[in-house]
């Protein structure tokens, strides 16, 4: 038998940790946090206890590796709609797109961000994530900033209404992604978040 390359052994580890992942969602939203156990979730997942606890140590870390996985999610959406400073052109449209981005990304792992918006809350997971999170929401605002018209006055402060409201919408489009006028309501967001753009005196 041929010894599996160091390639080889990534790729498992990494399709482990996905299907233990995914394993744990499902079982965290049916039984909640506090009820789940690991066993439970190796079960579900198809692995054994300890293959489970060789990757995360308990329930809290398995929680926390959730909403890195859906830090790495807008991040995706944020890179791939950073608008081009060198193309110029109509800031509604470039923040449509932005939007329409970050929308296909929820649409692309339904199930995960419709289960993860129900465990947000879970008692324990925003304080041990706290460090993580302050820093990854001034890096999303920084960049929303761009879309909302630079660090003029009060960017910050539309750049964080803008994050709020990207991700209502992704909260409501998960909740009923058939039913959800989302074409509407992408246009409606684009128009109310554009840059304001001053005229220069005559």
């Amino acid at each position: 038998m041929t010894p599996r390359s160091d390639a080889e052994f990534e790729r498992l580890r990494v399709e482990s940790r996905d299907r233990i992942e995914r394993a744990a969602l499902r079982v965290f939203a049916e039984r909640g946090l506090e009820a789940a156990t690991v066993r439970e979730i190796a079960r579900e997942a198809g692995v054994s206890q300890g293959l489970l606890y060789n990757y995360y140590p308990g329930k809290q870390e398995l929680l926390a590796a959730l909403f890195r996985r859906g830090m790495r999610d807008v991040d995706a959406s944020l890179a791939a709609g950073a608008p081009d400073a060198a193309a110029g052109g109509d800031g509604a449209a470039a923040l449509r797109r932005f939007a329409a981005g970050a929308m296909a990304i929820v649409r692309e792992h339904l199930d995960y961000w419709r289960i993860s918006y129900m465990l947000r809350w879970q008692p324990g997971v925003p304080e041990a994530l706290r460090g993580e999170l302050d820093a990854w929401t001034a890096r999303i605002v920084a960049a929303l900033a761009a879309h909302v018209g630079g660090a003029g006055p009060g960017a910050e402060a539309r750049a964080r209404l803008l994050f709020a409201a990207v991700d209502g919408v992704a909260q409501h489009y998960a909740l009923d992604p058939e039913g959800y006028p989302l074409d509407a309501v992408l246009d409606a967001l684009a128009a109310t978040f554009a840059p304001r753009v001053t005229a220069a005196p005559g």
